[in-house]
């Protein structure tokens, strides 16, 4: 792959058009908001008044658990028996 396909590649997936759509904030019902649109058809909502992120959330989800292995299984050794030949 070449280097102008890589970058293509890259942006396409992570870059969003923002656009002053005057949609009320549900926080604060400003319409000083953006709305970006991603490619893939998602959008996102933000105030540029209260800070409102309409991902916030979602965000907050995925860092609310540390991810540590909270119950280990003791699996029993493989018992071996020695082969004659």
């Amino acid at each position: 792959m070449s280097d102008d396909s890589q970058q293509k590649f890259n942006t396409s997936y992570f870059d969003a058009e923002g656009e002053k759509r005057a949609e009320p904030c549900p926080e604060c019902a400003s319409q000083d908001t953006v709305t970006y649109v991603y490619a893939e058809g998602d959008t996102e909502l933000e105030c540029r008044c209260c800070g409102f992120n309409s991902e916030a959330t979602d965000i907050s989800d995925l860092t609310r658990y540390r991810g540590d292995l909270l119950e280990h299984k003791q699996v029993p050794p493989v018992p071996l028996k020695k082969l004659k030949a």
